[in-house]
């Protein structure tokens, strides 16, 4: 096995850093799931990439998953849960349903650190629901925003076409009411459309939730990601497009308001780690949760008794940045890899 190697143009304090980082990565003592309890959702942005082919998760892969993490909190260190979708609180009783049971391994396994996040539409975030969820270990949850009421209204729009601002707006004001140690990322989409909007968006947020640290922005552009709507998408290009995306930040700064900053030295993706896995609402196993319908990205199936089978090959395709350390392969490792059957399956001990 080849070793791993130090990112260049970093001192060796930092270069270690980030080898330990990537060695993490390997580490059989940490587990990460993406977990999607549904794959329908009560929205339809758009520019949405997901097909909503698939539905609830069943008991069946719901016990799957709980079996595995039963098996493995003995011998881990680290479990990170990612809810994910479709939108995942629409199949909300499975996320409280399995993020509880890997609460109560964390209590019976002192050395198991649990981090549960969410990514949600927060339509469905009600002030109950996200105190639950934070007792559950649930700490960091993503929510987006197109920009203030009338633009966001045009772009994130319900199933039935109605608009979604006013109730995701009236959600997040009963959330910074509530006392803990958590995390809102407020994950601003930024087109050709809505740049100038989000000026008053960010003055909004800044009157109403300014002294607010828990609440964070993750400003970013707008991306194509295999959406119908791809090709019709007002995104922003070239130099303009990071000046837009740079000067947003400066002004989110102005006014007081905490950012996202990205992490520093080499961007290594999620999906380039042999201990993180997209567990399908059908039990399907991936690693990316953008190309779905990809056929690199079916590894294999969790069985209702907790095991996994996976293609041994596909895995460490999407792991070889992690070996060669070609930044490129560790940013989005689905670039340029190749395409193979699922020939190899391997069942793993869980």
């Amino acid at each position: 096995m080849n070793p791993l190697r130090l990112p260049k143009d970093l001192s060796s304090t930092e270069a270690l850093g980030h080898l330990d980082r990537r060695a993490s990565l390997l580490a059989q003592n940490v587990l990460h799931l993406v977990i999607l309890p549904t794959e329908q959702c009560n929205f339809r942005c758009t520019y949405c990439y997901e097909d909503f082919a698939l539905g609830r998760m069943s008991e069946g892969v719901s016990q799957g998953i709980r079996r595995l993490l039963q098996t493995r909190a003995p011998n881990l260190d680290r479990l990170t849960l990612s809810w994910f979708g479709g939108e995942p609180l629409a199949a909300y009783d499975r996320v409280e349903e399995i993020q509880g049971f890997a609460a109560h391994l964390g209590q019976s396994h002192p050395r198991l650190k649990l981090r549960g996040e969410i990514t949600t539409n927060g339509y469905l975030l009600s002030q109950m629901r996200f105190e639950k969820l934070l007792s559950l270990g649930v700490k960091v949850f993503q929510i987006s925003l197109d920009g203030p009421q009338e633009i966001h209204d045009q772009k994130r729009l319900r199933a039935d076409g109605s608009g979604t601002f006013q109730r995701i707006w009236s959600h997040l004001q009963a959330i910074s009411e509530v006392t803990g140690d958590f995390e809102v990322i407020l994950r601003l989409h930024v087109d050709r459309e809505n740049h100038l909007a989000m000026r008053k968006l960010l003055r909004q947020i800044a009157a109403t939730f300014g002294k607010e640290p828990r609440f964070r922005l993750f400003i970013r552009k707008l991306s194509r990601l295999g959406g119908a709507n791809d090709a019709q998408l007002p995104v922003l290009v070239g130099i303009d497009g990071e000046k837009i995306v740079r000067d947003l930040r400066s002004e989110a700064a102005s006014l007081g308001l905490s950012l996202k900053e990205p992490e520093k030295g080499e961007s290594i993706c999620y999906a380039s780690a042999t201990n993180s896995f997209v567990i399908r609402s059908n039990g399907a196993i991936s690693k990316c949760t953008v190309a779905l319908t990809d056929s690199r990205n079916l590894l294999g199936r969790i069985s209702q008794d907790g095991s996994l089978e996976i293609d041994a090959d596909k895995l460490n395709g999407w792991a070889r940045g992690l070996l060669s350390g070609n930044s490129e392969e560790l940013r989005c490792p689905l670039q340029g890899l190749p395409q193979l059957a699922l020939a190899r399956p391997v069942a793993m001990a869980t």
